[in-house]
């Protein structure tokens, strides 16, 4: 089923430039912090931590930084096709 004018309409508000930016800030940041923080806590199950150092962990940082930033961009460019297709659901 087509999506009513409504729909789209409230849709394309809700892709705003404010929205990317919301969805990059957060994907980068939970990356950023994220990314690092599991693989510490993977290491720290197998009794590897001993290898670690600052500069280890900001290399990490920077790869969930790029990480994040690739999932923001598919993440807002699967929703504007999706968009466009029609295939979001109605709000009705």
């Amino acid at each position: 089923m087509a999506l009513s004018k409504q729909d789209r309409d409230f849709y394309e508000e809700k892709m705003s430039w404010k929205a990317l930016g919301y969805l990059f800030i957060w994907t980068t940041v939970v990356g950023t912090v994220g990314w690092p923080l599991l693989l510490y806590i993977q290491d720290a199950s197998a009794g590897l931590t001993g290898r670690w150092t600052l500069n280890i962990a900001l290399e990490w940082a920077s790869i969930g930084f790029m990480l994040g930033t690739v999932v923001a961009v598919f993440v807002y460019l699967g929703f504007k096709f999706f968009l466009a297709m029609g295939w979001l659901p109605s709000r009705r």
